[in-house]
Parts: structure tokens; C-alpha cells; sequence
């Protein structure tokens, strides 16, 4: 009995290892200044969203490769509350494989979407001066490559004998799908601004 206990707690403490930890904000949502900051002006942000290959997860990408969001890819603003600046913080901080930090589904909410078309190009209309947050995911299928050893050159002496041998590599590409999270902080200064920028 002593020893299924044991097997059971040592279990359980691999599982809750390998689970995702979840974090949210503490700071207080204020909705009535989300919503205020995200009423109706006379400025414009438009810009194109892009992204390009990483080295990680194991995959060596031809680095250089730009790649444009495809049309209909979702680009949220969300108005630089307090709260959101909590958000934010701790997700540079203490996101990573086994950790996300979300928003509060009410925080969430006090967003406006755009949609990008054929050329990855977005537009926020309407919007008064103030500062925001832009952020998209970009899905893109992209190559990389990896060397493989096909074969070995054997060296021999004048005799016969042999000396060494030198591996043979190969350089093999392949295509893969991964997406990037793209964002930026902009400021809107004046009412009636047009800012552009890449995402």
C-alpha cells in the first residue's frame, strides 16, 4: 500500500510538471476608459503584417525569408490600459512553452479587428489619439534543411593502407508550416494622424 502511494504521488508530480501554467493579470480592468480609448476620431494606422523564419524548435530555416500574412489574417488593437500594460509585462516575463499569460475574457472584448488582404495590408480607421497595442499570428509554410551523412571518402596510403575516412553530407530541403506572433506598440499623437507601419 506504501509503495502504490508513493507510485501515485511520484506520478502525479510528472503530471503537474508537464502542465501548462496559466496566468491573468491582478491589476484592476477599468471597461469605462477601455472604452473611451478606443472610441470614435479622425486617425488612421495602416501598415503590412510580415514575418520571418526563427531558428528554434529544432528547425534550421533559410534565414531572410520574408513572408506576408495571408489574406483574411486577424490584426487586434487593443487600447494601452493599465491593465493591459500588466498583461503584457507579465507575459514577456513569464510566458514561455509551459506558461501563458491570458487577459480576463472582459479585457479581451475591448479590442477592434482588421482583416488583411491578398498582400498582407491592414487598416484601423477612426481611432483617437492615444496609445495601442497591435498584435496578429502569421501562418506561413516555409523550407528548411538539414545534412544527413550519405556516404564516407576512404584515404589510403601508397601501400594500400588504410589511413582515415571523411564523412559525406548531403543537404536535404523540406517545406513546413509554423506561425510567428507579430507586434507593435503605436502612438497616436494628434487627431486626424495617419501612421504607417509594419508589423
Amino acid at each position: 500500500m506504501k509503495n502504490l502511494l508513493i507510485v501515485i504521488t511520484l506520478l502525479s508530480s510528472f503530471i503537474f510538471s508537464k502542465a501548462q501554467n496559466t496566468y491573468y493579470p491582478q491589476a484592476f480592468f477599468d471597461k469605462k476608459l477601455a472604452q473611451t480609448m478606443i472610441g470614435f476620431g479622425n486617425s488612421t494606422i495602416e501598415g503590412v503584417a510580415s514575418t520571418k523564419q526563427k531558428n528554434n524548435w529544432g528547425i534550421k530555416p533559410l534565414l531572410g525569408q520574408k513572408h506576408y500574412a495571408p489574406e483574411g489574417t486577424v490584426v487586434m488593437l487593443f487600447p494601452v490600459t493599465p491593465y493591459f500594460e500588466e498583461f503584457y509585462n507579465m507575459r514577456r516575463k513569464y510566458e514561455n512553452r509551459k506558461t501563458t499569460v491570458y487577459m480576463s475574457e472582459e479585457a479581451f472584448k475591448y479590442r477592434i479587428d482588421a482583416l488583411t488582404d491578398a498582400h498582407g495590408r491592414f487598416k484601423f480607421e477612426k481611432l483617437k489619439p492615444g496609445k495601442y497595442y497591435l498584435e496578429t499570428i502569421v501562418n506561413f509554410t516555409a523550407t528548411a534543411s538539414y545534412q544527413q551523412q550519405t556516404g564516407q571518402s576512404d584515404a589510403y596510403n601508397a601501400y594500400g593502407g588504410y589511413l582515415y575516412s571523411t564523412p559525406i553530407y548531403q543537404t536535404f530541403f523540406y517545406n513546413y508550416s509554423s506561425a510567428n506572433r507579430e507586434s507593435k506598440f503605436v502612438e497616436i499623437k494628434q487627431d486626424g494622424e495617419l501612421k504607417e507601419i509594419n508589423l
